[in-house]
């Protein structure tokens, strides 16, 4: 048998086998996945027969350089696609694997969301759709266990966070704040603040953080303020804490 060497002919073949290929990776890209793993095991056989009968891998006969090199192109194809598929999934971008690629995914409606924020305050929460809509930024607003989170896609993602920043330094509501220069205080008021179910958060506002809670809470710093007090009283009356220590 004639050793396998570059005709006409077989570059032929092989420039329509890779366009066939490039037209699979384009319109099925999982197909293109799996005739690269096809391809794959062709070479293998090639080469394994090769041996067999020459003991040796070259040269291969016409057919079998026709098959390796043809299973080679269908290889490169699949293993372009897998590349492109990892750099998307990478950033963030879904990659659809039937028919037609991009997938539906990539449509402006259904990005993927990077980051959700929701706010206990509905002022708060009003402000921040306010400012995205005047930065230009498309958000999503999506209702779970009963709270409103507005999300925006990683290409927004800069814009954004300036603006949630922004609302996070804007006026605080009135009568509905406190400030706790002892952080371990700060704690402890959000603690008891989440015993008693009241939703909150802490708002940094020129380099200091307040704990803002719901419009329906009262003034609960001064009724958190006074329930230590009581508290300490109790506890020295106990014996189990010095009145020094309150």
């Amino acid at each position: 048998m004639e050793p396998f060497r570059l005709t006409p002919q077989s570059i032929a073949f092989l420039s329509v086998m890779a366009g066939v290929t490039v037209v699979v990776a384009v319109a099925a890209p999982f197909g293109s996945i799996a005739l690269g793993a096809v391809a794959l095991l062709a070479i293998g056989v090639v080469l394994i027969k090769a041996m067999l009968r020459a003991r040796r891998w070259w040269p291969l006969t016409g057919v079998e350089g026709t098959v390796a090199l043809s299973a080679v192109v269908l290889l490169v194809g699949g293993l372009s696609v897998m590349a492109y598929s990892m750099v998307r999934l990478g950033t963030g971008h879904p990659f659809g694997m039937t028919v037609g690629w991009p997938s539906v995914g990539d449509s402006p409606g259904t990005k993927s969301i990077t980051r959700s924020v929701s706010y206990s305050d509905p002022e708060m929460q009003q402000r921040l759709k306010d400012g995205l809509r005047a930065a230009g930024v498309p958000f999503t607003v999506k209702t779970q266990d009963g709270k409103e989170f507005v999300g925006w896609d990683a290409e927004h993602a800069a814009a954004a966070q300036a603006v949630d920043e922004k609302v996070r330094e804007g006026p605080l509501p009135a009568g509905r704040n406190v400030h706790f220069p002892d952080p371990t205080l700060r704690k402890q008021f959000t603690d008891w603040l989440a015993q008693k179910g009241i939703e909150h958060q802490v708002v940094t506002t020129r380099g200091e953080d307040y704990v803002v809670w719901n419009e329906n809470g009262g003034d609960l710093a001064r009724e958190f303020i006074e329930s230590r007090g009581a508290e300490c009283k109790d506890k020295v009356a106990a014996g189990k804490i010095a009145g020094a220590r309150c």
